[in-house]
């Protein structure tokens, strides 16, 4: 075997290593996050029909997408604002909404028809079941799915950011279906556009 042969040979061993030693590193959630406050109304107030958003709505991990906002363009709204946007959820290995989160989306497009000022930020997440890549374009494909459906029901694109997060920041740690059901999602998270 050449030199060329050797060395290479190392670098690619070193490479491998290096992949699989950052498979193990542990993105869940901490246990001791502190709560957020039950969702409410904010002070603008969830006119009409629209006022049952705020009911039994979660902000999921809302707080990811601030790094959409370091460029000073878009700033998540401060949680407390308790804008209770739902969390919409989506089957194994697909991007397809379900009526039931079809209805929560309803919602929200008429909160924000009522909010022009305000934008969304939808995250993307898968469970963890599939590479990396794939689940990145999956966690991608459902929070563009959602985007798609708000801009059909008449809110601005430009009001609508998208970001994938794939399987790295779960919603509950562990494994089967009761567990992989609710990584599987998009967040919302409200945004003041600048």
């Amino acid at each position: 075997m050449s030199f060329w042969h050797k060395v290479s040979g190392g670098f690619t061993a070193a490479c491998v290593l290096a992949v699989l030693a950052s498979g193990c590193v542990d993105n869940s959630i901490p246990d001791d996050m502190p709560s957020l406050p039950p969702a409410q109304a904010d002070s603008a107030g969830l006119a009409g029909g629209a006022s049952d958003l705020s009911k039994g709505g979660a902000w999921g991990d809302g707080a990811n997408a601030a790094s959409l906002g370091k460029n000073g363009e878009w700033t998540p709204v401060d949680p407390g604002n308790n804008l209770g946007f739902p969390i919409v959820y989506f089957g194994f290995d697909t991007d397809e909404l379900a009526p039931g989160e079809t209805a929560k989306l309803d919602k929200v497009v008429g909160y924000l028809t009522n909010q022009a000022s305000l934008g969304l930020i939808i995250e993307g997440h898968c469970d963890q079941r599939g590479t990396e890549e794939y689940n990145r374009a999956l966690g991608d494909r459902r929070a563009n799915s959602i985007r798609s459906y708000l801009v059909n029901a008449g809110i601005a694109d430009s009001r609508i950011k998208t970001v994938s997060y794939g399987a790295d920041r779960p919603a509950k740690d562990g494994t089967g279906e009761a567990v992989w059901s609710k990584n599987r999602r998009g967040v919302l998270v409200p945004a003041r556009m600048r």
